[in-house]
């Protein structure tokens, strides 16, 4: 852009008033370009003010319950640095978050105020701990399932154990097992004992979900019924028994990715 500047060596008028004349079309050029919309040319930096610091956009509602979640029910138990996947395409990069298998809620430690925010489920994707326990392949994904026959559908975190064809996620989650009265400062109170209880999900490649409370020979019978002789051999095969750990999740998921059809 060009800007046409008056010849001032042919004002007729005193010295000092021409250098006046000059500073004030110099400063009313330069108010003039730092109005201009879009006034960022390449090889300029731009800042927005009310950007700089800014926190990200996150949403939620401060969390402060009369009585706190048992801490056993705590995926990770100290804050941890997570990335935040929003529905918007937005990715929130290392913030410090905890995840409640019990409530099936994510939270964030707020910086300014050192608050718990729980987050609006709604507008996360998927949140990635950077580091648990020196494993960095941490992820859970939000997924639409159904947990009854008699419930409407809802939507969890699940953890993600293989995404393929046929990807696999753990429900993470807690039962009230029993109570106990516990002493402690010279008085006795009512103590929630919870017991783990994992829900396994297999999403298909169009997003249908299918739940499973354990992977049996008759749950997985059910699951595909048209490869009962398939299954049969697998568990000969493998000598499974319950399968829980990774790698035999894993191991299982790749096994039906091979027979399920899509």
């Amino acid at each position: 852009m060009v800007i046409l500047l008056p010849d001032l060596q042919y004002l007729q008028s005193s010295p000092n008033e021409t250098m006046k004349t000059k500073l004030i079309l110099l400063s009313f050029i330069l108010i003039k370009i730092a109005s201009w919309p879009g006034f960022c040319q390449t090889g300029y930096i731009c800042f927005d003010l009310n950007k700089i610091n800014a926190e990200p956009p996150l949403s939620g509602e401060l969390f402060s319950p009369a009585l706190s979640p048992d801490i056993v029910t705590y995926f990770n138990k100290n804050w941890l640095p997570g990335d935040i996947w929003l529905t918007d395409g937005t990715i929130i990069r290392n913030k410090k978050i905890k995840y409640n298998r019990l409530l099936d809620e994510l939270f964030w430690l707020e910086p300014v105020s050192n608050k718990t925010v729980k987050l609006d489920k709604e507008a996360i994707l998927q949140f990635h701990f950077l580091n648990f326990m020196g494993d960095t392949s941490v992820y859970f994904r939000k997924l639409k399932v159904k947990r009854s026959i008699l419930t409407d559908s809802t939507e969890i975190y699940g953890q993600e154990i293989f995404q393929g064809d046929l990807s696999l996620f753990i429900l993470l989650t807690y039962y009230l097992d029993r109570t106990e009265n516990v002493r402690m400062d010279n008085g006795t109170y009512m103590k929630d004992i919870y017991k783990e209880k994992p829900v396994y999900f297999i999403q298909y490649l169009n997003n249908k979900v299918v739940g499973f409370k354990r992977f049996s020979r008759k749950s997985l019978y059910a699951f595909v019924p048209d490869k009962k002789v398939q299954i049969k051999q697998y568990f000969k095969e493998n000598k499974s028994v319950a399968i829980k750990t990774k790698p035999e999740l894993i191991r299982l998921i790749h096994f039906l990715s091979s027979i399920v059809d899509q």
